[in-house]
């Protein structure tokens, strides 16, 4: 079976590298993407969610980042994030909080940089707590 390797990088760690079953699904900055393998050379800008792959057969894993870039070149997905999370790092609590103080500076923005920013950080905590809620 053909396999796609997935390398996740962030300025202070690396948090994934593994050869993944068949597909890697990333969010894309105008919505979610998938690689196969013998995918075409690209180069993408990632915006907050959840990157997804399966490890084995038919065993899904995911993590959470927070944007960055994906660089996808002979069936290697590099990607370059600011941060990244496995749903086991996350703390659910903390997650919530980040949540609840986002909506409430995506209510007061007051410019559409500001506003793009909170809602980055919306989808950011919707997905930690996503992730924490299937592990």
């Amino acid at each position: 079976m053909a396999t796609v390797r997935l390398e996740v990088v962030t300025p202070s760690r690396e948090v994934v590298k593994v050869d993944t079953e068949e597909v890697v699904q990333l969010p894309g900055r105008d919505g979610l993407f998938g690689v196969l393998p013998e995918h075409c050379a690209m180069m993408s800008t990632l915006g907050p969610g959840v990157v997804s792959y399966l490890v084995g057969k038919d065993q899904e894993a995911e993590m959470v980042v927070g944007g960055g870039f994906a660089i996808i070149q002979d069936d290697v997905v590099t990607v370059l994030a600011e941060t990244a999370e496995l749903p086991e790092e996350i703390e659910l609590s903390a997650a919530q909080n980040a949540l609840e103080a986002a909506r409430e500076a995506e209510g007061l923005a007051t410019t559409p940089e500001e506003e793009a920013a909170a809602h980055d950080q919306v989808v950011l905590a919707e997905a930690r707590i996503d992730a924490v809620a299937k592990s």
